[in-house]
């Protein structure tokens, strides 16, 4: 199909005017062509060379399968005694129940593992990590890009000015998790506190269960602030077929939705009962739900919401049960604890950790663009000072090398990030309106919601009411979140 792509971008502008004249039809199309195809002028080479990047694809993938095979299939962690004395493979799924554990020799002892297995390949990850970078800048280049980031976001329809919008205004706001991070040192009464610790509950686990009903029920309840409308379409989704639940033999893992237009939205879930079901659930809800209004409004080729906006429907609905929770248990200390703890770690793992991340692999690119080499020694230090940087003091680091950046599957997705932090900051700040039910927020957000893909990622979310060009949105999300610490800080006090 590579000679398609090159022969409509090739178009003159006057051509093209004259098709739209000619053939009505083709007004519907408008955006999608000059997405697609005509805005890509001056990024697009002769057919023959675009057709010999097209069969070097899987070269170009060859890194991310590499590092893919690598980390999931041949990397093993090695076993290790649990918490009831007996000798377990150590793997993905143990690893975040361990690492949450109140056993701290078991919390280190897991950390310790992990960090050998990563250190053991550090040098062959550095050069599948280097090999990617490479390639991606190549193809960039090729494209008459000046760099892989301009690249990268030009064909998202996103600014630069985002990303280091993004960057300048975590750092500017870093003393919030420096204020949690003493926060837990201090009610655990750690010194030192290394970064096996920044996971370990506060005042033990208080066990949430909720049956998936129950959880339904529940989720209805909390989103009743997004509207009748919206109400319904979550009592299509729950009543209508739309959700396999539960865990089968075969069947991979995870939460997922995906959208079949005309018919209706699929969520895949692996049921549990307990909170961690009942978010998943309200999360992929949200996807469900902008794909349903979206599709009830959009033509088939402008239904397609961009990955810059993906995630914020779903998020939004975490903050909105979140909010409704911490309501409904506002008088139990331990279950007021345990859910603002679960909220801000997410907030600073998805909006903090997803910025570092972003730095770091902004840097990477950097220095590949510089045709310098990419060592495992650099990688690692490089990523220990913004780990260090990000924490802040009350963390205490056991090697300022750290190896960690290897297990990132996200660094071969080219720029993509960034985008975790973004849709969170820009939902925790419209969820927060829509809760304060500041007038005009709700019927911002369902315009955005109905909107797909039919503009440009920042015009669509103009609509919900925030400007991803200015920083704003970030100054209020980190609000909430500051909010949030203080709120935690009060119930242990008591």
């Amino acid at each position: 199909m590579s000679f398609l792509h090159t022969e409509i971008t090739a178009l003159p502008k006057a051509t093209f005017a004259q098709f739209l004249q000619d053939e009505p039809r083709l007004k519907d199309y408008r955006r999608y062509l000059e997405l697609n195809f005509l805005r890509n002028q001056g990024h697009i080479l002769p057919l023959a060379e675009e057709q010999l990047l097209a069969k070097s694809d899987k070269v170009f993938e060859g890194a991310e399968n590499i590092f893919s095979m690598l980390h999931d299939g041949d990397m093993k962690y090695g076993e290790i005694e649990d918490e009831n004395g007996e000798m377990v493979e150590l793997t993905d799924a143990k690893i975040s129940v361990f690492m949450q554990s109140t056993n701290r020799d078991l919390r280190k002892r897991t950390s310790q593992l992990i960090k050998k297995a990563y250190d053991a390949l550090q040098h062959t990850f550095a050069t599948t990590l280097s090999t990617h970078i490479e390639g991606t800048v190549l193809r960039n280049q090729a494209h008459h890009f000046a760099t892989a980031r301009e690249g990268e976001l030009y064909s998202n329809e996103i600014p630069e000015s985002v990303y280091d919008t993004l960057v300048q205004t975590v750092h500017d706001h870093l003393q919030g998790e420096h204020d949690y991070m003493q926060l837990r040192q201090d009610v655990l009464g750690l010194k030192p506190m290394y970064t096996y610790d920044r996971s370990a509950p506060l005042l033990g686990d208080p066990k949430l269960k909720f049956t998936f009903d129950e959880s339904k029920a529940i989720v209805l309840d909390a989103l009743k602030v997004l509207g009748d409308d919206y109400v319904a379409g979550l009592k299509a989704e729950f009543s209508g077929g739309w959700i396999d639940a539960a865990e089968n033999v075969g069947k991979r893992s995870g939460g997922y939705e995906n959208d079949v237009y005309g018919v209706h939205p699929y969520i895949l879930l692996n049921w549990s009962d307990n909170y961690y079901g009942l978010t998943t659930l309200a999360h992929e809800s949200g996807h469900a739900m902008q794909s349903y209004f979206t599709n009830a409004t959009q033509a088939p080729q402008d239904a397609d919401y961009p990955i810059f906006t993906a995630e914020i429907a779903s998020t939004t609905n975490e903050n909105l049960l979140l909010d409704y929770m911490l309501e409904k248990y506002a008088d139990n200390k331990e279950v007021k604890a345990y859910l603002l703890q679960q909220s801000i770690q997410n907030f600073i793992g998805t909006v903090n950790l997803q910025t570092l991340f972003a730095e770091f692999e902004h840097n990477a690119y950097e220095k590949v663009e510089d045709d310098e080499t990419l060592t495992a020694d650099y990688l690692g230090t490089m990523y220990g000072d913004l780990v260090a940087q990000y924490n802040g003091p009350a963390v205490t680091l056991p090697d300022k090398n750290n190896s960690s950046w290897a297990g990132v599957p996200h660094f071969y997705y080219n720029y993509y990030v960034y985008q975790y932090a973004t849709s969170m900051a820009i939902s925790t700040t419209i969820a927060d309106r829509i809760y304060r039910k500041v007038p005009g927020a709700l019927d911002q957000y369902k315009t955005f919601l109905k909107a797909g893909g039919s503009q440009a990622p920042i015009e669509l979310i103009k609509q919900a009411g925030v400007d991803v060009t200015s920083r704003q949105y970030l100054d209020d999300a980190f609000a909430v979140l500051d909010k949030r610490i203080a709120e935690l800080k009060e119930v242990l006090e008591k």
